[in-house]
């Protein structure tokens, strides 16, 4: 492992970690894939070895992950909280933290840990404990119905995400020194057009995709260093990159 400073004084280091296709598709059918099955288990594999204390995704993502829906109107009637940030400290059993960006507060949880093991694809749990990441449009049922469940959340911005702010704030208020971006392509397109993706560690599919969306939309003109090249199991290929 090529050795990178991971660690920013001001706010937490962003490192994507996705597959793509040969032709740059981030999503799409080729997931779908049996050829294609080995890359995704190289791809879990690889996450113990990125050395992140967090994640972070965005809200379609995480609809995938929890099919749980919120039922707010118990908390109608309760009384005005301040809007300010809510912290829980990582509980024993999680081991990461994951960054939840849902700008009004919609998704749902039973309780601030989600096991995404299916990253890992061995078996095994990978518990992360829940932060929400919002902005002031979220209701303030919403932020009742989080504390009850013990989850995490953070302010940021008035009406859409300050993803700078963010990152400052998970610095400071949680510790997280590296977080790994595994959002979509509007989240990630986000990311890269603030200047605030640090490294890339991407794996290259031997396919090609009918359909699906790139990496970032939107992007921009960004420079980045290769610092790590690796050939995986079944023409998979690994590319890891630092901005420059």
């Amino acid at each position: 492992m090529s050795k990178t400073k991971e660690i920013l004084d001001n706010r937490t280091y962003v490192e994507i970690h996705m597959m793509q296709t040969i032709d740059g598709k981030a999503t799409g059918n080729f997931w779908r894939k049996p050829d294609v099955w080995q890359g995704i288990k190289d791809y879990g594999k690889l996450i113990p070895n990125l050395n992140n204390q967090g994640f972070a995704l965005g809200r379609v993502s995480m609809e995938a992950n929890s099919d749980e829906k919120p039922d707010l109107s118990k908390y109608k009637n309760k009384g005005k909280l301040e809007y300010k940030d809510y912290i829980v400290p990582l509980e024993k059993g999680a081991k990461y933290y994951l960054a939840s960006y849902d700008s009004k507060g919609t998704l749902g949880f039973k309780n601030n840990v989600i096991n995404v093991n299916e990253w890992l694809n061995d078996g095994s749990e990978l518990l992360c404990q829940i932060i929400e990441v919002v902005t002031d449009k979220v209701s303030n049922e919403y932020l009742h119905y989080c504390r009850e469940r013990g989850i995490s959340y953070i302010i940021c911005g008035k009406e859409k995400i300050d993803i700078k702010l963010s990152l400052e704030k998970l610095k400071k208020l949680f510790k997280i020194d590296k977080m790994l971006l595994q959002g979509g392509p509007i989240l990630d397109g986000a990311f890269i057009k603030e200047d605030l993706i640090d490294g890339i560690s991407i794996i290259i599919s031997p396919c090609t995709s009918a359909g699906g969306d790139t990496l970032f939309n939107p992007s921009k003109y960004t420079e980045f260093k290769l610092i790590e090249f690796r050939e995986l199991s079944n023409s998979n290929i690994w590319l890891r990159y630092v901005k420059k």
